[in-house]
C-alpha cells in the first residue's frame, strides 16, 4: 500500500501529546460554553417545559434543579461544541487520511451534522409535545398528574439525542449502496423485512414504555428509508 502523501512516521509519545492537546483544546471550550449556559439554564428549563409539559413541575429532591441545570448546560456546551471537536479530530487523523479519504469526511461529517440538527428539532418541536401531552392528558381525569422534573429532562434529552442519531439513517443507505456494500434494487425488493426491522429497532431505543414514541420512531425510520431509496436513486 502507497504512503500517505506528505506523511512523516512520529513517535508513539508524540501521537500521544499531540491528543492530549487538542483534548485540552477541545475541553476549555466546552467548559466554558457550560459555565456561561448555566447562567441561562433557569430560563431555558422553564422555556423547554412550556413547550412541552402541559402540567406544572415537580421536584422530589433539593438536588434535582441542579442536576436538571447542569445537564442542560453540558448538553448546550457540546452542541455548540460539536464543530471545535469534530474539526481537532479531522486535524488529528487528517495526517494519515488519503484525499480522497480527507474529501470523503469533509463531505459526509457537514451532512451528518445537518441531519442531526434536524432529527434533533423534529423531536423537540414535533414528537416530545405530542406525546407528552398524549399521555399526560390521557389520564388527566383519573388523578392529578405530578411529573418529575428531572426525569422528564432525562427523557427529553433521550428522546432528542436518539432522533438526532435516527436521522443519521439516509445517509447510512445512501453511502452502503453508492459503495456497494448493499443494492439498491434489493433494498426496494425487501421493503417489508427492512420495516419489521426498523419496528423492532424501534421499540429497542425509545425511552418511552407507551407505545406512542415506537410507532412514531418505525414511522420516522420508514419515511427516512424510503427518502433514501429516492436520493439513491437521483444521486
Amino acid at each position: 500500500m502507497n504512503a500517505v502523501p506528505g506523511d512523516q512516521e512520529m513517535p508513539l509519545v508524540e501521537h500521544i501529546k499531540e491528543l492530549r492537546s487538542r483534548m485540552i483544546i477541545t475541553a476549555v471550550p466546552i467548559i466554558i460554553l457550560t459555565l456561561i449556559a448555566f447562567l441561562f439554564s433557569d430560563r431555558l428549563l422553564q422555556y423547554i417545559w412550556e413547550q412541552t409539559v402541559p402540567v406544572p413541575m415537580t421536584i422530589y429532591s433539593p438536588m434535582d434543579p441542579i442536576l436538571i441545570r447542569f445537564s442542560l448546560s453540558l448538553m448546550c456546551a457540546l452542541f455548540f461544541g460539536i464543530p471545535i471537536i469534530i474539526y481537532e479530530a479531522f486535524m488529528f487523523v487528517s495526517k494519515g487520511l488519503y484525499p480522497n479519504e480527507k474529501k470523503f469526511v469533509i463531505t459526509v461529517v457537514p451532512l451528518s451534522f445537518i441531519l442531526f440538527i434536524a432529527g434533533a428539532a423534529f423531536a423537540f418541536f414535533v414528537v416530545v409535545p405530542f406525546v407528552f401531552k398524549a399521555t399526560i392528558l390521557s389520564s388527566i381525569n383519573i388523578a392529578t398528574p405530578q411529573i418529575s422534573a428531572i426525569k422528564t429532562i432525562y427523557t427529553l434529552i433521550t428522546l432528542i439525542l436518539s432522533f438526532g442519531i435516527i436521522f443519521q439513517f439516509p445517509l447510512l443507505v445512501v453511502f452502503s449502496i453508492k459503495m456497494g456494500l448493499i443494492k439498491l434494487e434489493y433494498l426496494k425488493g425487501k421493503r417489508k423485512v427492512v420495516y419489521g426491522i426498523l419496528l423492532a429497532f424501534s421499540l429497542l431505543v425509545s425511552p418511552d414504555p407507551s407505545a406512542l414514541s415506537q410507532l412514531i420512531i418505525a414511522a420516522t425510520l420508514a419515511v427516512l428509508f424510503e427518502i433514501s431509496l429516492l436520493l439513491a436513486r437521483v444521486f
